[in-house]
């Protein structure tokens, strides 16, 4: 009888692995900007790269890279006291992450509002799987929680 147990249980359904990611926030990210040593800069604007050097996301015989460094540019305003009143537009790096199968993605030309970091190296922005510091196609409400967040100096 264990026997039959034993090879049930080898051929039952295994659940599917899956991703799960805490629901991206504008404020969540402005703290941890504003906390971290390193500069950033909150940028409204359009993000422009080669999609075909994102990386795949992968299956259980192929796991996509960790980290794809990817070049850029991102065109638009920063923010200011002002709002998004300050021109923005730089080379940056899209540090693209892969939490096991599961890749940060985008498409080229869309809109972002972005938390850049800028280091001796240049500018970078961090993709997950998750969202990372960017969020696509942000609606009004986001663009005025983070001016608001700003001007405040917290969120």
């Amino acid at each position: 009888m264990r026997i039959v147990a034993l090879v049930l249980a080898l051929y039952a359904p295994v659940p599917a692995l899956a991703l799960s990611c805490v629901a991206p926030s504008v404020e969540r990210t402005y703290e941890f900007a504003q906390k971290s040593s390193a500069a950033y800069v909150v940028v409204h604007g359009k993000l422009t790269f080669n999609e075909r050097k994102l990386p795949r996301e992968g299956s259980t015989s192929q796991n996509p890279p960790k980290m794809t460094k990817i070049p850029a540019t991102l065109s638009g305003r920063s923010l200011s006291k002002a709002g998004f009143s300050t021109p923005f537009k730089q080379g940056i790096t899209l540090e693209v992450s892969c939490f096991g199968p599961w890749c940060g993605s985008g498409e080229n030309g869309m809109d972002v509002l972005a938390f850049v970091k800028k280091g001796k190296g240049g500018y970078t922005l961090a993709i997950d799987p998750c969202g990372g510091e960017v969020f696509v196609n942000p609606e009004p409400v986001k663009l005025k929680k983070v001016k608001t967040c700003f001007k405040r100096g917290k969120c």
